[in-house]
């Protein structure tokens, strides 16, 4: 899933394991003003669901989170 937040670009997806779990992650770039070089935040792995439909909702959650943090 991909949307744009405020001045970001998050990028949210799921991590299928070998042991089955889907794990949320959420790779979030700036916007570039004028000529700025884009600047990206990858979470890592931020938790593990049984479904990755759960880990997606997890991981957009945690990126606008991040993102309203890094506005303040």
């Amino acid at each position: 899933m991909q949307f744009d937040y405020k001045h970001f670009h998050i990028d949210c997806r799921a991590r299928h394991a070998e042991d089955g779990a889907y794990h949320a992650r959420a790779r979030i770039s700036r916007v570039p003003q004028h000529n700025e070089h884009v600047q990206s935040h990858d979470s890592g792995d931020i938790d593990a669901f049984s479904n990755e439909a759960d880990a997606i909702s997890c991981a957009k959650s945690w990126a606008m989170e991040w993102c309203d943090a890094a506005t303040q």
